[in-house]
Parts: C-alpha cells; sequence; structure tokens
C-alpha cells in the first residue's frame, strides 16, 4: 500500500551522544532539559559516566552545564541557540561568543559547536536564513589559535521540512525558497570536514505515510504494507525517510556528505502508540540495525544515528502533539523506563540508574468535587495545564482515559509539582477548588508525579543558574549543589 509522504518534524533541546563502538558506526541519544523536572548536570554527568556514555551534544550553552563535563573524557556538540544567532553578524561577534561561552572551559572536550537547531525549519520556527552565514562566521572564528588546537568544528542540523512533500524518497528535492541556503550550508560543512544532522521521527512520519499501520516503523517489520521506489524496496519508515534526504542531496550534488541520522526515538506516552513498550522495541531494532552497519537502498551504510532522547521535557512546545514532550528513556528523576542495552551487545537490561536524586514529600493537588461554578472549574483547568504539563491526557495516553473529576486533579497536581509544592504561594488554591492529599491518586496506567528537589530555575535556551558555579571544580560543584538540596528540603518541610 503506497500512501502520500509529508513533511517531517524535530525541535530543540540538549543532545546527547551515547558513543557505542561498532567499526565505523556508532549510536547516540538526546538529552532534554526542557523542563520543570530535571536533573542538577553534575548528577547527570555522573549517571552518563556510569553508563559508559562518553559523547554529549548539548543544545544550551550554560555554563553551570558546560562545567559539568569539566575534566571528564566526555566529547561534547554545544549548541548556539537559535534566538542568539541574530546577534551574530560578523567574525568578531562569533568570536566574542567563544570568548564567553567556550574559552572559560578549556578543561571540557568539545568537538562541535552547532548553528542553531534545525535553523531552516518551518514548523517550529520562523526561517533563519541568517544560520548559514552565522556557520561561515563561526567557521572562521574557530580557526583561532585557541579554538584551532582544540579541533573544535562548527557544524548545522537540518529537520525533514527543508524538503518537499513528496511520494517517493527518488522524487525528493529541498524546498525552492530555501534550497539554496541548504546547498551552501552543506558546501561548507564538506569544504570544513563537518558532518551534518539530519533529524527523523518516526511515529509522526509514519502515521502520516500509513495511517495505523504502526508496525512498518519498527526494523522487524511485522507490516502487511509495502513500499516500493523503483527497484527499491523499503522495510520501514526510517530507510524512508532518510532515502528521502539522500536523493534531495544527491540532486544537488552533494553526494559526498557525511551524513548523522539525528534525533531518532520513539515517545512512551501522548499520543496512540506512544508506550513503553513500542518504544524499548523500536530501539532494540534500531540499535541493532546501527551497530550492525546496516544501511538503506541508497545508503548501504554504515549509518551513524542518535537516539531520541534521554529524559521527558514539559516545557517544549506542542505543535504536532503532545508526544513531542515525552522522548524520555529516563523518567524525570533518573530512572530508566524500559530495557535498553548502551554496550550494543543485545542484552535485555536496563541502564544504569540517576544517583543522589531527592523527591520533594509525597503529597498531591487534588480537585475537591465542588462543582457548583464549573466556569471557575474550567478556568483552572486550562491555566493549570497551559503552565504546566498535561499532554498525558491526549487521545492515546497513558491518562488519556481519566474521566471527571480525574482529569481536573491531574491538572492541578500537575501545576502544583511544577511550582514545586510550594504551599506558600497558595500553589494548590485554585480558588478553593484544589486540597493537598497525602495519598496517591494514581491510577493503574497513570501516574500522578511528584516534583523532585533541584537547585536550578527554567530558562528560555535551556537551564540556567547563573554564573556562580562558572569557574568551580567538578567536585567543588557537586558539594555545592548537595548543599543547596539540603538547604531546599528543610525549607520545604
Amino acid at each position: 500500500m503506497m500512501m502520500k509522504y509529508s513533511k517531517f518534524m524535530s525541535f530543540s533541546c540538549f543532545f546527547l551522544i551515547f558513543a557505542i563502538t561498532h567499526v565505523e558506526s556508532y549510536l547516540g541519544i538526546n538529552w532534554g532539559r526542557m523542563s520543570n523536572q530535571r536533573l542538577i548536570p553534575s548528577m547527570a554527568v555522573d549517571m552518563l559516566l556510569q553508563n559508559g556514555i562518553r559523547n554529549v551534544k548539548v543544545y544550551s550553552s550554560s555554563a553551570n552545564v558546560i562545567q559539568a563535563f569539566s575534566g571528564t573524557d566526555i566529547e561534547i556538540t554545544m549548541t548556539i541557540p537559535n534566538n542568539d544567532l541574530k546577534n551574530i553578524t560578523n567574525v568578531e561577534e562569533a568570536k566574542d561568543w567563544l570568548q564567553e561561552r567556550v574559552a572559560p572551559f578549556d578543561d571540557v572536550n568539545i568537538r562541535y559547536i552547532t548553528v542553531g537547531t534545525q535553523p531552516l525549519s518551518s514548523t517550529f520556527n520562523r526561517t533563519y536564513y541568517h544560520a548559514v552565514d552565522v556557520l561561515m562566521y563561526l567557521q572562521n572564528a574557530l580557526k583561532e589559535a585557541e579554538y584551532a588546537n582544540r579541533g573544535i568544528k562548527a557544524a548545522l542540523t537540518h529537520f525533514t521540512d527543508v524538503l518537499n512533500e513528496v511520494k517517493l524518497p527518488s522524487e525528493a528535492d529541498f524546498r525552492p525558497e530555501i534550497k539554496d541556503a541548504v546547498i551552501h550550508s552543506c558546501q561548507l560543512l564538506i569544504e570544513d570536514n563537518s558532518p551534518l544532522w539530519f533529524d527523523i521521527f518516526p511515529i509522526h512520519n509514519v502515521k502520516r505515510l500509513f495511517g495505523n499501520d504502526i508496525e512498518f516503523a519498527f526494523f522487524d517489520n511485522n507490516s502487511t504494507s509495502k513500499f516500493m521506489d523503483g527497484d527499491n524496496k523499503y522495510n520501514n519508515i526510517f530507510e524512508v525517510m532518510f532515502d528521502t534526504f539522500i536523493s534531495a542531496l544527491r540532486k544537488a550534488g552533494l553526494s559526498n556528505m557525511t551524513i548523522i541520522a539525528g534525533q531518532v526515538g520513539w515517545p512512551t506516552d501522548g499520543i496512540d502508540g506512544a508506550n513503553i513498550l513500542n518504544a524499548e522495541k523500536f530501539h532494540k531494532g534500531l540499535i541493532e540495525h546501527v551497530l550492525n552497519g546496516k544501511g538503506t537502498p541508497l545508503y548501504p551504510g554504515p549509518i551513524n544515528a542518535f537516539v531520541h532522547s534521554m529524559a521527558d521535557e514539559t516545557k517544549l512546545k506542542i505543535l504536532i502533539g503532545g508526544f513531542t514532550r515525552h522522548w524520555g528513556i529516563y523518567k524525570f528523576d533518573g530512572k530508566p523506563k524500559y530495557n535498553i542495552d548502551f554496550s550494543g551487545e543485545g542484552r535485555n537490561i536496563k541502564p544504569v540508574s540517576g544517583k543522589g536524586i531527592t523527591h520533594m514529600p509525597k503529597r498531591w493537588c487534588v480537585f475537591n468535587n465542588e462543582t457548583i461554578d464549573m466556569e471557575k472549574i474550567k478556568t483552572h483547568y486550562d491555566n493549570a495545564c497551559n503552565v504546566s504539563d498535561c499532554t498525558s491526557m491526549a487521545p492515546g495516553g497513558s491518562c488519556g482515559d481519566l474521566g471527571f473529576p480525574h482529569n481536573i486533579s491531574y491538572a492541578f497536581n500537575m501545576y502544583f509539582q511544577s511550582r514545586s509544592q510550594k504551599v506558600s504561594e497558595e500553589a494548590c488554591d485554585f480558588e478553593g477548588l484544589g486540597v493537598i492529599v497525602p495519598n496517591d491518586p494514581s491510577t493503574n496506567t497513570c501516574s500522578f508525579p511528584v516534583e523532585i528537589l533541584s537547585a536550578e530555575s527554567y530558562g528560555g535556551d535551556g537551564i540556567l543558574f547563573g554564573n556562580a558555579v562558572r569557574h568551580i571544580s567538578m567536585k567543588s560543584q557537586k558539594a555545592f549543589y548537595f548543599s543547596l538540596l539540603l538547604m531546599s528540603f528543610f525549607l520545604l518541610i
């Protein structure tokens, strides 16, 4: 069955590359921190080290995040946020950015700096055509001796919506209004011996291509659907999407590009088909495909790819669906959701959990069942969901079957937890509609979470804490965070 091929999507967050060695290919994983509930960087780095992870891409350049990798052998990729691109209009301003964000961390192993996150995407941002100029400015700035000696390269990522809407990979081409910009960016990367990252979201695209036949997304394809493009047979949506991009590059004379499949994963909530069993199944197949050096009909392999992602992100925009906040392999408290073997040995094991993570008191905010003023209930329900994250209640989500009044309680609790359970700020008031309870209101399928203690605050480009931790050692930083956790604990009880 052949169905219509369409645009694809992506978004920004932190991006971790888990280096799994296999001849010429490796596998990565994204780590998003655009969330109310997040791990302290030093704790997260410890978790990465325990899992044998030695390559990381971070979308925020916040000082405390970069500093956490100081003194480790983890190789990282940094990102200039899209909103910062407008401030870099020449080489000197690119040097200023490097001086502020990179130079202080000479003991951090930085490999790449990406210019924005899918800056030519039309789905999630206004198109940042200026990004290609910034790429050139950054390349020139990195030729300065201070950075050239460190071997740092400039990079760029593209999202699938840089392509025209087509039916077959062989018909692919770049959107005419950005074609010149894409080609120019690729030429700059080739000249600098830097790879191009192409982001793929299988669950989104398999639903557009095959409707309810979600089996075509998995590498052990049990689908009855067939996908042929001339003599090329495609066994799963990953191959279709990857070759669509390869075909467009070939038409532009860019067949010699080094391509990395970025942000490839499976969500665990927020839409039908997004669950733990399917996520485990997808990642198992992806790891086998990549680490066995398999490719696609147009790209024999090997392919380097990055799993999306390490943690859920409750502050991401949900332009194509709530599932985009639920990519995490780990829960917000550092506990793995399902089995995944980062070693590539195919073992049926869970990855190492995070250490030193403390939950806030076991208390929840629920609706008091007062239904006199339904308009007031609706107003507070909407406000609670706008501030926090209610995407698990989407159709097909883990909390999608909650009925009234449990759905009101879920929204109230998500708001309460996002406000760090601050009773002093009346985070569970809702004009008298909310009440704090000590008993967990979770159901068999729907979890009502409890916030974790954190010494950080959410910022627009990721996580911000300030410059206080910028130049302190890894050991001192851990002690610093630990003291803050203790203070937070005593203030809360």
